[in-house]
């Protein structure tokens, strides 16, 4: 395989955590906080119910807030280790020994939201709309609504001490099987071994049979752990099963809705209109098919580039290029941006132990997010930095907020990412022509597929999956297989023809284990940054709309999604918004098919 030049890839500098894994003001913050969270229970507890004073209520929530967020970076640094090599066996004992250390501390503060919402709602109501409180408005808003779905407070103890040997154990053990699993990848006769993020990038590959080569690797490596991945998706299943019935959810996806701040309404609008254009995806990749020339198109072939020579753009172009599409848009929004190159907060190098794919991590608001890539040099890389950064950007834009608002619900959480990417976008295709600029296209078509169609129909499997996991007992991978073949077949249609390799697909995925539901998040943030860009693209007064998602993104977890999207007149449970960034996709689509007759 030809090794191409990505320029120099950084590691990130996060010495404004901690130094390292043994560094001693790790143990000192969490003898520190338990000791503080040791105080405010004595101060506090049995208290609430007689303090009338909005102000005393306000001094609570303050050290409660300063607490958390301080108790909290132990942790959010094992985790940024972990990610980057969980090959070291002292970074697994690190992000053990911290997660235990912040269960208990999450444990001993627990009765102070749990006798809040002993107050009687009107109280709460009151103390949400005092002055005095404004800052904590949200918080105590969002509160009072999760109450039908509150425990006793030895019984949440319980819970969350349990996830330890439970949920969280076996998410860990799911992250270390594939970021150390080494991939056996035959080319010819040449013979390596790859970690996944390598693997799958080889299904974007011009030739064929490297393609499959790629699928046949991914797929092989999965069927050797294949028990194990089944036995964890049906621990955590029934985990969640258990956890939905103390907590009184009805369904297995409720409290996801709860936790993202959108009622179950709007996801069923948003759904029934993906739904409904679910004819997008095969009339695009019948295109595909004809546009590469073959006579079927399998699921290897999705991701296959247009052109013969995909360009490769180092490190430092893709960072020139994206700075200068968010320094179109807004120079408030580049001079974040910027500063994760200057800072070193960014990771960039595809290695074994690093997890894989991208993200971002926001950690606490006085301290900066950081950004973490695969980056591999394609197009597709480009565009995952400009997506990642526009997430750094808005992590970077709330830290004018205090540690309870600081995190935007997952729903509105995509939105400056999709925009970033999209701003990014633009740029390339401003700059290219012909079968070039169709190459584009058709990968931000495949772009947004993957987030809205592909997440949609994820989200449906998901919803499959906890039905049949409750209704049957415990699934064999056939059976989870057959679930997940069902909705991919009802997204590609007679457009692809998916492989017996693609059946066991779902067991890579971790968003499934890790934040069950998070999936339709990806659709709704896809469409409402569509629906946005289209706006942005046709307003007149470019600067005043920059100014408006700016403070949009400064606000953080302060408000809720529909509260936030109102200065730009969106109302998210009516259908016609949803259609409206489905119509962008499509424009997009018909835009490719008009340029492919013309080439």
């Amino acid at each position: 395989m030809e090794t191409h030049n990505l320029g120099s890839l950084p590691s990130w500098d996060l010495s404004a955590y901690f130094n390292n894994k043994d560094d001693p003001r790790i143990l000192s913050t969490l003898t520190d906080t338990k000791k503080r969270a040791e105080e405010f229970t004595h101060r506090w507890r049995g208290v609430l119910t007689t303090v009338s004073l909005p102000t005393e209520i306000l001094f609570a929530l303050q050290e409660y807030e300063a607490i958390f967020q301080e108790g909290i970076k132990p942790l959010h640094f094992a985790q940024l280790l972990q990610s980057v090599n969980s090959a070291d066996a002292d970074h697994g004992a690190l992000f053990q020994k911290t997660q235990t250390a912040y269960t208990e501390l999450y444990n001993q503060l627990i009765f102070f939201e749990l006798e809040l919402l002993a107050l009687s709602d009107n109280a709460l109501q009151k103390l949400a709309g005092a002055q005095e409180l404004s800052n904590y408005r949200h918080f105590l808003l969002i509160l009072l609504k999760t109450k039908p779905h509150r425990l006793p407070e030895r019984e949440e103890q319980m819970l969350t001490d349990f996830s330890l040997t439970g949920k969280s154990a076996f998410t860990r053990l799911f992250d270390e099987e594939l970021s150390q699993k080494k991939f056996s990848v035959s080319i010819g006769e040449k013979k390596e071994e790859w970690p996944e993020e390598k693997v799958l990038n080889l299904l974007q590959n011009p030739n064929r049979d490297i393609r499959k080569a790629g699928a046949d690797a991914l797929t092989k490596g999965l069927k050797e752990d294949l028990r194990r991945l089944t036995y964890i998706f049906n621990v955590l299943g029934e985990d969640k099963r258990i956890r939905d019935r103390y907590q009184k959810f009805e369904t297995p996806e409720a409290s996801r809705h709860l936790a993202n701040e959108v009622a179950q309404e709007a996801v069923t609008t948003m759904s029934e209109a993906v739904s409904k254009r679910t004819s997008l995806v095969a009339d695009y990749y019948n295109l595909k098919r004809e546009v590469l020339g073959l006579d079927e198109l399998y699921d290897y072939d999705r991701y296959a580039p247009v052109l013969e020579t995909e360009r490769v753009y180092t490190f430092e172009e893709a960072k020139e290029m994206t700075l200068a599409a968010y320094g179109k848009f807004s120079p408030v929004i580049r001079e974040r941006a910027e500063e994760f190159f200057q800072k070193k907060w960014i990771d960039a190098e595809t290695k074994h132990g690093k997890r894989g794919g991208a993200f971002c991590s926001y950690g606490t608001p006085d301290k900066h997010p950081v950004v973490f890539l695969n980056y591999l040099g394609n197009t597709k890389s480009v565009l995952t930095l400009a997506h990642e950064l526009g997430h750094g950007v808005h992590g970077s834009l709330m830290r004018k907020q205090t540690f309870l608002n600081f995190d935007a619900p997952l729903t509105i959480a995509e939105t400056a990412s999709v925009f970033g990417e999209m701003l990014v976008f633009d740029s390339l295709r401003d700059g290219v022509s012909g079968k070039e600029r169709l190459a584009l296209l058709m990968g931000m078509i495949e772009e947004i597929f993957a987030t809205v169609f592909r997440q949609h129909a994820m989200y449906k499997f998901e919803r499959d999956f906890h039905a049949a996991r409750r209704s049957e007992g415990e699934l064999r991978p056939e059976r989870i297989s057959e679930l997940w073949m069902a909705r991919q077949m009802e997204m590609f249609g007679n457009s692809v023809t998916l492989t017996d390799n693609y059946r066991i697909w779902w067991s890579y995925i971790p968003h499934f284990l890790h934040t069950p539901f998070y999936v339709y998040a990806y659709t709704f943030g896809e469409l409402l940054t569509l629906s946005f860009y289209d706006m942005y693209q046709k307003t007149a007064d470019k600067a005043a709309f920059a100014d408006r998602y700016v403070a949009l993104l400064e606000a953080g977890g302060a408000k809720t999604p529909e509260e936030l999207v109102e200065s730009f007149g969106i109302d998210l449970s009516h259908k016609e918004f949803w259609e409206g960034g489905l119509r962008v996709a499509g424009e997009i689509v018909e835009e490719a098919k008009n340029l492919h007759k013309e080439i």
